[in-house]
Formats: C-alpha cells, sequence, structure tokens
C-alpha cells in the first residue's frame, strides 16, 4: 500500500491538470454552444483519414506523457518515500526501476507506432486533397461529387455522378523515394491488376477499388430502384504512370481526372436519375453525430 501511496502523490500534478482541462472543457460548453447541427453537415475529402490523425495524435501524446512520467518515477518515488518516512519503498528501488523502466520502453514504443501512424494518414489526407481539388475544377453543373461515403465496414474516397454515369474513385497516397539522378523514381508502370512502384508492388488496390464499385452499385441500385453501375477509378496524385499493359479499371495521375470524366459521351442517366442517385448519395455523406 506505501508504494501505491507514494505513487498517487507522484502522478498528483497530472491529474490536477487532467482535471483542470475537463473542467474547463464543462463550463465552456454551459456558457456557449456550436450554432448548427453537427450531424446535418456533410463529410470533408478525407474526413475519416482526418479522425484517423485525431485518433493517433492522442494515442502519441499519452504514451509520450506516459514514457515520460515511467522515467522519472523511479528518481522521484524515493524522494517522496523518504519525505513521507516510508523506507520500505526506498529499499525496493531497484525492483521498481525495472518495473518503471520496462513500462517507459513499452509506452515509448507505442508513442513511436502512433508516429508511424500520423504519418501514413497525413499523407492520405493530402493526397485525397489533391484529387478534391482537382475534382473542384470540373465546372460542368451536371456533376456532383461526394466525399468519404461511408459503407459498413470502409469509406469510398470521393464519388462522382454525372449524365455519362457514377465514378467510384479510390485514392492512394505514394510517397516517391529520394533517389538522385533517377527518372525512374518519379514514374510507376500498371499491367493489368498490378501496380509497380519503384519500391514495391501494389496488387491490392485496384480489387479494392473493384470491390467498393461493387458495393456502391448494389447499394444505389437497391436504395433508388433502378439499376445503378458504379465505375472504379483508382487516383495515385503526383506519380507519373506508364501502362505496360491496359488496365482492369482505370488508374491515373488526379491531373487526368477532368479529362477522364468528360471521356463518356453518352448520356446513361437523365436529370430525374441523378436527382435520386445523389440524394441517396448525399445521405451516405452526412455525419450523423457530433463525433469528430
Amino acid at each position: 500500500m506505501e508504494i501505491l501511496f507514494v505513487m498517487t502523490i507522484s502522478l498528483f500534478p497530472f491529474a490536477l491538470v487532467i482535471l483542470f482541462a475537463a473542467c474547463y472543457n464543462k463550463i465552456t460548453d454551459k456558457k456557449s454552444r456550436i450554432p448548427f447541427d453537427y450531424a446535418r453537415t456533410a463529410r470533408i475529402p478525407a474526413f475519416t483519414l482526418l479522425q484517423q490523425h485525431r485518433d493517433s495524435s492522442l494515442d502519441m501524446l499519452v504514451y509520450t506523457l506516459l514514457s515520460t512520467l515511467y522515467f522519472q518515477l523511479p528518481f522521484s518515488l524515493p524522494t517522496i518515500a523518504e519525505l513521507l518516512g516510508f523506507v520500505d519503498v526506498s529499499k525496493n528501488w531497484l525492483i521498481y526501476g525495472i518495473i518503471f523502466f520496462a513500462a517507459a520502453i513499452y509506452s515509448l514504443s507505442k508513442a513511436l507506432r502512433a508516429f508511424s501512424k500520423i504519418r501514413i494518414a497525413r499523407l492520405g489526407i493530402e493526397a485525397e486533397w489533391a484529387v478534391s481539388f482537382a475534382l473542384s475544377k470540373i465546372s460542368d453543373n451536371r456533376v456532383r461529387v461526394f466525399h468519404d461515403v461511408q459503407a459498413p465496414n470502409f469509406n469510398i474516397d470521393h464519388v462522382l455522378t454525372f449524365p455519362g454515369g457514377v465514378l467510384a474513385i479510390e485514392t492512394k497516397g505514394r510517397r516517391k523515394p529520394n533517389v538522385k539522378n533517377s527518372k525512374s523514381s518519379h514514374k510507376l508502370t500498371v499491367e493489368g491488376e498490378k501496380i509497380q512502384f519503384p519500391h514495391y508492388t501494389d496488387t491490392s488496390t485496384v480489387e479494392q477499388a473493384k470491390r467498393q464499385a461493387d458495393w456502391l452499385s448494389k447499394q444505389l441500385t437497391q436504395s433508388t430502384g433502378m439499376s445503378v453501375v458504379a465505375s472504379p477509378v483508382v487516383v495515385i496524385p503526383g506519380w507519373f504512370i506508364e501502362y505496360k499493359q491496359k488496365p482492369v479499371i482505370p488508374i491515373m495521375n488526379h491531373n487526368s481526372l477532368t479529362k477522364h470524366y468528360a471521356l463518356s459521351k453518352k448520356t446513361v442517366l437523365d436529370n430525374s436519375s441523378l436527382d435520386r442517385i445523389n440524394h441517396q448519395l448525399e445521405a451516405l455523406t452526412m455525419r450523423g453525430s457530433d463525433l469528430f
């Protein structure tokens, strides 16, 4: 029990800060509130990734604080124990030191893992924003763009509707290797379902895009009462794409998006059909809660 009491004294400053933050937040919420309903706003581009970035940032902060705390506890415990007159705690310092150092290293490893997730999420966010910016340049008033369309266990990054059909766009952000004087460092090659980057081969993205488009087709067909086919598209911003073999589905740079949608001159969906599809997609992009 002595060690628990000494640890409580050691953790008191941290607990005080957390308590102060919680009280401040509660008092602020009582004085004012957001003047609109979160749930009735649409998801912005990369909304899911922004949530992941937030969660990983909080994890990194918590585990960094814990690792700092665990590292300093073996040194602060003897001092506090001596001031309180708990001799047994000081006698077992080596045992407590080993335990806390192990906990500190574990927490530090978790913080580094969270930092890695932050970097991955940041890349994905920037990629989706690049695609969103490219889509925003489409001036055709018959075109609608929806972001972060929600499915049961996944999300579709962007969905574009226009008289020529429905495009389900899967965005992939990939870093380029820093290789000096190498023309291949900015180039990827496409061969069927295989996407060959300079440093690895991607064989899953095409299948992922096809699965997501199939789900969207079934969802829209069921909800609108008419046959709707969503076409999958993979967009990889910032890369020069070379085609060694005709791809199974369109794979392109984000700057090619506006040209790709305009290639379909055939009118598949009239205004009434587009309105019904767009209404269902609006429902799939609503936030639905005030969580962020």
